[in-house]
């Protein structure tokens, strides 16, 4: 009896298992079983990549086994296993193949030899039937990797599906070459989603929906960090235990991560991008208060971790926190003077960007650095996809639908929150009542009247409806109704005349938001919760003005708070029916107020407070384009600038350009008046 038939073996039962714990890969499955029976023309290259412990030696083993199944023959290479050699790889191969080994042995010196004789052997094994080789961990090939595309891949015949995988896409003539990027399928393997969490989690036994989301928050749905957690779970009972046991779980895949990044410079350089939630070049060059060079930047893009977004790069949620939590514990002071360094840059970006009314984004940054443990911990944890929807006709029956099924379906909330800083943990609750009375007074046909503003949909990343804002607009259309109507007008009728005539702008210039409500149908998912918070931190700053209230809930108080909005003195309202006075909480920031709400917020970092104009324009730029500014300023040319720093012309201009751009400059004139003093 052959090893594969021999019944109840302890691979066939750990091939059973795995296969019972394979989730949220449905669609690779089914793309795998399409090119395993695909016609010679068709793609023959499946290129599957993922940053590390996302599950791509996992799936290979069920690619295995399918082939198996469909009784085709599996060879599987590992990267690791050849010193990026050719002939061991042919040796190895060969073997796979059950060729002669006393040929192996005779042809063994010969590299040229020993390649044929690998060719001619998997060619004809291919004739007999359809063969999958499959190249794993393909970055650790290295430079052998040109001659596995020209010396081999490049001659197997067309009955052999060819699967590379590695953490990075196929690059260069791969991809360049028309002839060779029509024989590639490519298959991104990214994180498991909630469902696919849920189900993995449910075949492990834990069932609980409170212990489900804990997971499901803490593994972001990261392959190789949910297992090692669910093992830790599942190992320990006490809480003290599992914690201890967690941090340990992601030491283990933060290893894993950094095997890519084994050079010191390097390194430093991604602890630093671990501490931004995005970033740039100049962002890096700022907060390292040192120049990152285009080289050092495009190889910090492209390890695996690290993905694009419309603003910058940012790493993997999970890699982002371990790293940050480490470099806290090692290097304290280190840690904190970035920290500081980010919010000097959020602090000097937030005064210009609200100058021009554009501070949606810088808000959100801000909010992240400056924000409390609370904050970062609700809203902060990962990176989330959500939009706002303006209600009109198209959408209000799904907009009543939603009023309808939050009412019908209303339940207890459960909110916990794990300061990992001061390993604490404590619980939010939010009960059904609560809930209910958060709609009390919302009509959509007389807020869609008032102003065709105040109410949007949230939208999730599936374009389903989670959550809906009643946040009205203040202005000379909407003043009366917000001091007539319930919930608003405790608050607005006790202003005085000369504060009213402050917020009774055209419509078209607000004066500030009430916020009335934000709702999502599960506070307790962390996509719909941060959908939330960042849509009222959004709005925070972008008018200078903002009122909100809500039920005694002490989750939405403490978030008020924390975000530094103060509770209106001597003013409450009863308009949630429930006897209980409820205050307002207001943050204005209209003038020489906003000065004072930045130093508010700044000053437990011990950093300044309001400096000079030309010392914080000085703070954005470079130490190389400060060096050329202090030279511009004396008069010296291009040329002039080039010859004392060593620089080429080209070079300087570069650097003029980029201060003319930090600095809101057109020319050398407007950059020596603000130097000068003479604007």
């Amino acid at each position: 009896m052959s090893m594969e038939e021999r019944p109840h073996s302890i691979a066939s039962e750990i091939d059973r298992v795995e296969q019972h714990y394979l989730v949220g890969r449905d669609q690779e499955v089914q793309t795998f079983l399409e090119r395993l029976v695909a016609g010679p023309s068709d793609r023959r290259i499946v290129n599957l990549y993922g940053t590390g412990g996302v599950g791509k030696s996992y799936l290979l083993d069920e690619f295995r086994r399918l082939s198996e199944k469909a009784l085709v023959k599996f060879l599987l290479l590992d990267g690791h296993s050849f010193s990026q050699n050719p002939a061991v790889f042919c040796l190895h191969l060969l073997r796979l193949l059950r060729y002669p080994e006393p040929i192996i042995q005779k042809t063994r010196t010969d590299a040229s030899l020993l390649k044929e004789f690998c060719l001619n052997a998997i060619q004809k094994a291919s004739e007999q039937g359809r063969i999958v080789l499959a190249l794993d961990t393909f970055e650790e090939f290295g430079e052998m990797q040109l001659w596995l595309r020209d010396e081999f891949v490049a001659h197997l015949g067309s009955n052999i599906l060819v699967i590379i995988s590695g953490r990075f896409p196929l690059q260069g003539i791969w991809q360049s070459s028309p002839a060779w990027r029509q024989l590639i399928y490519s298959m991104p393997l990214a994180d498991l989603d909630y469902e696919a969490v849920k189900q993995y989690l449910d075949r492990s036994g834990i069932k609980q929906i409170e212990k489900i989301r804990s997971i499901w928050s803490q593994t972001r749905g990261h392959p190789l960090t949910l297992s090692l957690l669910v093992s830790t779970t599942l190992a320990k009972s006490s809480r003290k235990s599992a914690f201890a046991e967690g941090q340990d779980v992601f030491s283990r895949v933060l290893e894993t991560w950094l095997k890519e990044v084994p050079h010191h410079d390097m390194r430093e350089l991604v602890e630093a991008a671990a501490v931004l939630r995005h970033f740039n070049q100049e962002l890096l060059s700022f907060i390292m208060e040192k120049q990152i060079t285009t080289e050092q930047f495009l190889k910090l893009t492209g390890y695996s971790f690290i993905r694009r977004l419309d603003r910058g790069w940012m790493l993997h949620d999970l890699l982002r926190d371990a790293i940050g939590h480490g470099l806290r514990l090692r290097r304290p002071e280190y840690y904190d003077k970035l920290w500081k360094r980010c919010i000097l840059h959020y602090y000097l970006n937030l005064k210009q960007s609200i100058q021009k009314k554009q501070v949606a984004w810088e808000s959100a940054e801000w909010v992240y650095y400056t924000g409390d443990q609370l904050i970062r911990t609700l809203f902060y944890q990962q990176s989330v996809s959500y939009r706002l929807e303006p209600l009109e006709p198209s959408n209000w029956a799904e907009a009543e639908r939603y009023m309808e099924s939050r009412l019908r379906c209303v339940k207890d909330v459960l909110i916990k929150h794990a300061n990992l800083e001061m390993n604490e943990r404590f619980d939010y609750v939010i009960t059904a009542e609560e809930s209910l009375k958060c709609w009390k007074h919302v009509s959509l046909r007389e807020l869609y009247d008032l102003d065709r503003g105040s109410v949007k949909l949230i939208r999730d990343s599936q374009d389903e409806i989670c959550g809906m804002s009643v946040i009205i607009p203040i202005h000379e259309q909407t003043l009366e109704y917000l001091k007539s109507k319930p919930l608003s007008s405790a608050y607005f009728s006790n202003l005085s005349e000369s504060r009213l005539k402050e917020l009774r702008t055209p419509s078209d210039s607000k004066a500030g938001y009430f916020v009335a409500s934000i709702d999502v149908r599960d506070y307790a998912d962390v996509s719909m919760r941060q959908a939330a918070g960042l849509t009222f931190i959004s709005y925070m700053l972008s008018a200078g003005f903002v009122v909100t209230t809500s039920p005694v809930i002490p989750f939405f108080h403490a978030i008020f708070q924390s975000l530094g909005l103060e509770k209106a003195k001597n003013i409450v309202h009863f308009d949630y029916d429930d006897q209980k006075p409820t205050p307002y909480f207001v943050l204005d920031t209209r003038g020489e107020k906003l000065q004072q709400y930045l130093n508010k917020m700044i000053a437990a970092f011990g950093l300044p407070k309001e400096q000079d104009d030309e010392d914080e324009r000085l703070l954005l730029l470079s130490m190389r384009e400060k060096e050329v500014v202090e030279l511009l300023i004396k008069g010296d040319s291009n040329l002039e600038i080039a010859g004392r720093l060593c620089l080429s012309e080209a070079t300087v201009k570069k650097h003029i350009s980029n201060v003319f751009r930090k600095l809101h400059v057109k020319n050398r004139v407007q950059l020596l008046n603000i130097f000068k003093g003479n604007q």
